[in-house]
């Protein structure tokens, strides 16, 4: 038995990143993607059963190297990855990129609720163009080094020679000669001989370490939902428009509880093609600066004195900077909590579209721009009292986008969660009659399955909403009141 050197594999490393860096970074994630559907027979000639499943599935047969704290390795992207990497990375990948905004496959279940996923007839082309194409030239993938990784520690089948690795990754994954010529090279090649034993985990742990290839800062966790809204989803289409028109971002406006921060996330995933890595999330309150925002002074590490670092904003743009091909966003959640003017400072200026790439000097004296590929989405409650003093050049550079209380989206949830259908008719009706009085939101709703479930709503909810919005108003109070119990049959005492 023969089997991958130590040698090979740190070698085999290095020529995957200098791959890496010859293509485009963010898209080059879903080459395992792909390979993970291959391997289950997804192709263009019929739907096949693919489920989250497969993801795990895959990592653990191909990249599980048992780190500690970060179990998994991406050869591709040279990181470290989570325990949840497969679901929260891999499965945001496939649906919200290769397959919703590259159209490179189509999704729908079987008659028992599977998913199942069909490659679509120029998902070939697409791969090439979107994932091994920079500044007009095409990198193919190292077929030799990418199976160097892939089957490590496994005994070579037939004669122990660089291209056996070849033709074990096209057997492994079903790839066609299509496939294997459009997207894949074999010149590239680890030199030195094979191993007479497999390479243990230790040995697997130290040699990514040693080849140099690891990025700084393993991957962070995210508490991102995955993409789910299609790409012709109506809100989404809005927003894309509404950036096209010459506009720096979106705010989406309206009461507590009408899905506008669940929204706001969807569709920043789905601008920056479901790379959670794209989108900063930010909240602001009544103490968050610029300080935070742009940069600022911060206690050193040995605490003799301040430093001057940089922060949210200019990470970024060095990141939109290093890929501009990519949109980046800034999601903002409660804009209204803080002063936007205060918070952006000279970027407020600057965001505007017609002045990106424009060099201006914040008050360090550094000089920066704003690249054109950042976006920015905001929410903002808007019966907050800090809504009226919003800095008008902010609101002027930002469009709006209204969210208000949904008879169709509570439907949904009260039928999702098996309530029966006479008391959805009649907690329809008393949501139908409130939002005359007071505009509340649909997702105060989103967990209630019965009348005890009504009546804890009521009781820890509606009662503190509606005593501080009629305070000085109880026959309305009281009439709100009433009106909850007849409507819905719920008894209060």
């Amino acid at each position: 038995m023969r089997y991958v050197s130590r040698a090979q594999f740190v070698e085999a490393l290095q020529q995957l990143a200098a791959f890496r860096t010859a293509v485009n970074r963010q898209a080059a994630q879903h080459i395992l993607a792909f390979l993970a559907l291959r391997r289950k027979g997804v192709d263009s000639t019929r739907p096949t059963v693919y489920q989250e499943k497969d993801d795990f599935d895959f990592f653990d047969d191909f990249a599980k190297v048992d780190g500690p704290d970060t179990p998994y390795f991406d050869p591709i992207g040279g990181l470290m990855r989570i325990a949840t990497h497969p679901h929260s990375n891999v499965a945001t990948a496939r649906k919200g990129t290769f397959f919703h905004s590259w159209n490179a496959g189509e999704q729908d279940t079987d008659e028992e609720g599977a998913d199942r996923w069909r490659l679509t007839q120029g998902y070939l082309a697409i791969l090439k163009k979107k994932v091994l194409t920079k500044a007009g030239h095409v990198t193919r993938i190292p077929a030799i080094p990418l199976a160097t990784f892939l089957f490590r520690d496994r005994p070579l089948t037939g004669e122990a020679r660089p291209d056996a690795l070849a033709t074990e990754l096209r057997q492994t994954f079903n790839l066609t000669d299509a496939e294997f010529t459009e997207l894949f090279e074999v010149e590239t090649r680890p030199s030195g001989p094979f191993s007479d034993t497999a390479l243990t985990k230790d040995e697997i742990l130290s040699a990514i370490r040693e080849s140099g290839v690891l990025a700084e800062t393993p991957e962070a966790r995210s508490t991102f939902q995955e993409l789910s809204i299609q790409p012709g989803d109506q809100v989404l289409r809005e927003v894309q428009q509404l950036l096209e028109d010459g506009y720096a971002g979106v705010i989406f406006v309206g009461p507590p509880g009408t899905s506008k921060s669940w929204y706001a996330v969807q569709v920043a995933l789905a601008l920056a093609d479901g790379d959670q890595g794209r989108v900063r999330k930010v909240q602001f309150h009544r103490s968050f600066q610029y300080e935070q925002f742009v940069e600022g002074f911060v206690p050193n590490d040995d605490g003799t004195g301040f430093e001057l670092r940089e922060q949210v904003m200019l990470r970024l743009i060095q990141d939109a900077n290093a890929n501009r091909s990519a949109t980046f966003v800034v999601l903002i959640d409660e804009l209204s909590r803080s002063d936007p003017g205060r918070v952006f400072g000279e970027l407020l200026t600057y965001m505007e579209p017609s002045r990106r790439d424009e060099p201006f000097l914040l008050a360090s004296g550094r000089e920066v721009a704003v690249p054109p590929n950042i976006v920015f989405l905001a929410t903002m409650n808007s019966r907050d009292k800090g809504v009226v003093d919003i800095d008008d050049a902010f609101d002027r550079r930002m469009a709006k986008i209204d969210f208000s209380p949904s008879e169709v989206v509570l439907a949904q949830f009260l039928s999702s969660n098996g309530m029966d259908e006479a008391l959805q008719r009649r907690v329809g009706a008393f949501f139908k009659w409130v939002n005359t009085r007071y505009p509340l939101g649909h997702t105060f709703f989103r967990s209630v399955r019965d009348t005890s479930g009504l009546k804890r709503l009521w009781l820890t909810q509606f009662r503190f909403v509606f005593e501080k919005q009629f305070k000085y108003e109880p026959a309305t109070l009281s009439e709100i009141r009433d009106k909850f119990i007849e409507i819905t049959g719920v008894s209060l005492s």
